[in-house]
C-alpha cells in the first residue's frame, strides 16, 4: 500500500554564511609601475610589427627576385642554327645611264591632232597603221571616236563578268599581273615617302593598260552590241582617215609616240663612238620620261619603230673599273625603280675617262620597257667574293680594322667559338675564312648560331 505524502512542506535549508567583505581597500598601485607596464607592452608589439614588417619584406624581395629571373629567363632569345654553306657577296652601284636605239622615224604629213592607232610600247607589224593625223575641225568626229573606244572597253569588262570571251579573261589575267607588281612598286615608294617615281609608274601604268585594249580589239566576244560598236569605231576611223594623213608602219619593231629628237643620232652604232662628256651631258640634262606630242605640225616627227634587235646602255662608273666590266664579259643589271632584272648585257665599250669608267652595254632584253624613256636607273655589279657566307649578325668580338672576328658553332652538341677572318663584307653578310690550328674549324655544313648573344660557350644546346 502506497503511503500518503505528507502535507507538510520540507523544512527550508539553512542559507550559507556570506563572507563579509572587509570594508578595507586595496592598497593603491604606483602611477610610475603602471607607465613603465604600459611602456614595456608597447615595445613588445612594436617589435613584433618591425619583425612581421621584415619578414614580409623580405618575401616580396625574394619574390620579386624570381620573378625577375623568371622574366628573364623567357625573354632571354632561344637560339637559331644554319648551317654554313658557299655564298658569294657583291658590291652594287646604281647610277643612270643613256639608252641608244635603233628608231626608224615618222614625221607629221600635214598639221592636226596625233591619233595613236597602236599601243605605246607595243610591237607592230609591217603594213599596220600607227596613227591618223587630223586635221583642224575634226575634233567632234575625234571625240566621238574616243566616246565609241571606251563604250567598247566597258562593254568588254560587262560580257566578261558574264563569263563570255575565254580569250579576254586570259588577257586579263595576265595585264593584272603585271598592273600588280607597278602597284607594288608604288606602296612601297608611299612607305618610304618617296614621290620621285610616280611618272614612271604612271606611264608603266597606261602602257599596260593600252597594250590590254589593243590585245582585247580582235577577241570575239559573239555580242551583236559589240560588234555594232567595233562597226562604229572602224567607220568613225574610216571618216577620220579620208581627209587625215595615216602612218602605216614600213618595218616590224616596238611603236613609240614619246620623243626627245634625239633619235636620230643616239643609235647603237653612234653610242659607240660618241665623247664621253656628252654621255655625261646626256646622261644629266635628258627627262626621265619623254614627252607626248598632242598637236602636231607639218614635217615635225612624231612617233618613232625601233626595229633593232637590240639597245645600248651607257653608264660612267665612278674609279677605275676596266677590270670588272672588259670587253665582251656578260653582266645582268637591275632596274632599280622596277626592281627588274636585265640579262645578258654585253659590255661593248669600256674605256678610262678622267675620275670614271664609261661602260656601254647592249642587251636584247627588256626593250618594250623601256621604249619610253631616254635615261635608265640601274644597278651594276662591281666585284664578287666567293667563299663560306655567314649572316653580318653572326660575327662575334668583330674587329673591323683587323678583320679579326668569332663564330659560334656547335660542335658535338657544345656551343663552341672558333676563330675567322672576314674576307669580305656587304650590308647583310660577311665571307669568312677559318683560322689555321684551331681546336675548332669552321667548314660547309658546320652548325652555325645565328645569334650568339643568345648563348654563352660551352653550353649544352637545349639547356
Amino acid at each position: 500500500m502506497k503511503r500518503k505524502q505528507s502535507g507538510r512542506a520540507a523544512p527550508d535549508r539553512p542559507a550559507r554564511a556570506q563572507p563579509q567583505r572587509s570594508s578595507a581597500a586595496a592598497p593603491p598601485v604606483p602611477a610610475d609601475r603602471n607607465a613603465e607596464r604600459l611602456s614595456r607592452i608597447e615595445r613588445r608589439k612594436a617589435r613584433q610589427r618591425a619583425f612581421s614588417l621584415t619578414i614580409l619584406v623580405l618575401l616580396i624581395m625574394v619574390a620579386t627576385v624570381y620573378a625577375i629571373i623568371w622574366v628573364m629567363r623567357e625573354a632571354r632569345p632561344r637560339p637559331r642554327f644554319i648551317f654554313i654553306q658557299e655564298g658569294t657577296v657583291s658590291h652594287q652601284v646604281t647610277l643612270s645611264g643613256l639608252i641608244a636605239r635603233d628608231d626608224q622615224l615618222f614625221a607629221a604629213p600635214s598639221d592636226g591632232v596625233l591619233k595613236p592607232l597602236a599601243a605605246e610600247g607595243s610591237r607592230v607589224a609591217k603594213g599596220q597603221k600607227l596613227a591618223l593625223v587630223i586635221p583642224a575641225g575634226r575634233e567632234a568626229e575625234l571625240s566621238e571616236l574616243q566616246k565609241c573606244e571606251k563604250d567598247i572597253v566597258d562593254l568588254q569588262n560587262e560580257l566578261m563578268r558574264q563569263g563570255k570571251g575565254a580569250a579576254a579573261r586570259a588577257i586579263y589575267d595576265e595585264s593584272e599581273a603585271s598592273l600588280a607588281a607597278v602597284v607594288n612598286l608604288i606602296r612601297a615608294d608611299l612607305t618610304r615617302q618617296d614621290m620621285g617615281n610616280i611618272g614612271t609608274y604612271q606611264t608603266a601604268l597606261n602602257l599596260i593598260l593600252e597594250q590590254r585594249t589593243a590585245r582585247l580589239m580582235p577577241v570575239d566576244f559573239q555580242d551583236a552590241r559589240l560588234a555594232d560598236l567595233k562597226l562604229t569605231r572602224a567607220a568613225l576611223e574610216q571618216s577620220l582617215g579620208l581627209e587625215a594623213a595615216t602612218l602605216i608602219c614600213q618595218k616590224p619593231g616596238i611603236v613609240s609616240f614619246r620623243l626627245d629628237g634625239l633619235e636620230g643620232e643616239l643609235n647603237n652604232k653612234a653610242i659607240l663612238s660618241l665623247p664621253a662628256d656628252r654621255i655625261e651631258d646626256e646622261i644629266s640634262n635628258s627627262p626621265d620620261v619623254l614627252p607626248v606630242s598632242q598637236t602636231v605640225s607639218k614635217d615635225a616627227e612624231v612617233l618613232r619603230v625601233s626595229s633593232g634587235l637590240y639597245q645600248s646602255l651607257a653608264f660612267l662608273v665612278p674609279g677605275n673599273q676596266t677590270a670588272v666590266f672588259p670587253v665582251d664579259s656578260v653582266h645582268t643589271l637591275l632596274l632599280a625603280d622596277e626592281q627588274l632584272s636585265i640579262a645578258g648585257c654585253q659590255a661593248v665599250r669600256v674605256e678610262k675617262s678622267g675620275s670614271d669608267t664609261l661602260v656601254v652595254f647592249r642587251t636584247d632584253r627588256r626593250i618594250e620597257w623601256l621604249s619610253d624613256r631616254r635615261i635608265v636607273r640601274a644597278t651594276l655589279p662591281l666585284t664578287q667574293t666567293t667563299g663560306l657566307k655567314v649572316p653580318l649578325s653572326s660575327l662575334v668580338d668583330y674587329d673591323q680594322e683587323k678583320g679579326q672576328a668569332a663564330l659560334m658553332i656547335v660542335v658535338n652538341g657544345v656551343a663552341r667559338l672558333s676563330p675567322v677572318t672576314v674576307v669580305d663584307q656587304d650590308d647583310k653578310s660577311a665571307i669568312v675564312a677559318g683560322a689555321e690550328n684551331t681546336d675548332h674549324p669552321i667548314g660547309v655544313a658546320a652548325i652555325l648560331v645565328v645569334n650568339p648573344e643568345s648563348i654563352q660557350e660551352g653550353e649544352f644546346i637545349g639547356e
